[in-house]
């Protein structure tokens, strides 16, 4: 008899980092429960003021621009929620692939965000790195767009995690 073994799928994180994302196990004991909340809004309120200043280079057509500061308000959203965790990935690649694995995959969050990452991430390193890339008005908007729709998606989870936190706390 012949068995066919069938390979478990790496995650993201596994294929880029070669090990398990930790978010399985989410021991959060290395900052308190304040230096988080407070790591995790100083984020999101970069994450805001790159989105703001995204909305400005695209009216001033400086698509390449809001490309970038797009990707970044992204990123620091996405870091307002790792926060949460204790977890902090200084480089970009290892900050995306623990979001996917620990909150997209797992369906905490919507895993239409890992669309919005792609293709922002795409833009920005074509917008950054191809010297004549030509940025358009509709791909700023789709990423401006994008980049709201990730703060409000960390702005509700980081409220609803808070709130547990705090029910927890009280039992």
């Amino acid at each position: 008899m012949n068995e066919t073994k069938h390979k478990k799928r790496k995650t993201h994180y596994e294929a880029t980092h070669g090990s398990v994302a930790p978010c399985a196990n989410r021991e959060r004991n290395h900052m308190n429960d304040n230096t988080r909340a407070e790591l995790s809004k100083a984020r999101i309120e970069t994450a805001k003021e790159d989105l703001a200043t995204a909305y400005e280079n695209m009216d001033a057509g400086r698509y390449r621009a809001a490309n970038n500061r797009a990707y970044y308000a992204i990123l620091h959203a996405i870091r307002s929620v790792l926060a949460l965790d204790s977890v902090d990935h200084k480089d970009h690649d290892s900050a995306i692939s623990y979001f996917y694995d620990c909150f997209l995959s797992s369906n905490v969050l919507d895993s239409y965000l890992k669309v919005v990452v792609d293709y922002a991430k795409d833009s920005r390193n074509r917008s950054d790195h191809e010297d004549y890339y030509a940025a358009t008005r509709e791909e700023a908007m789709r990423n401006i767009g994008g980049a709201a729709d990730m703060i409000k998606t960390a702005e509700r989870f980081i409220t609803s995690r808070q709130d547990a936190d705090q029910i927890q706390a009280a039992e």
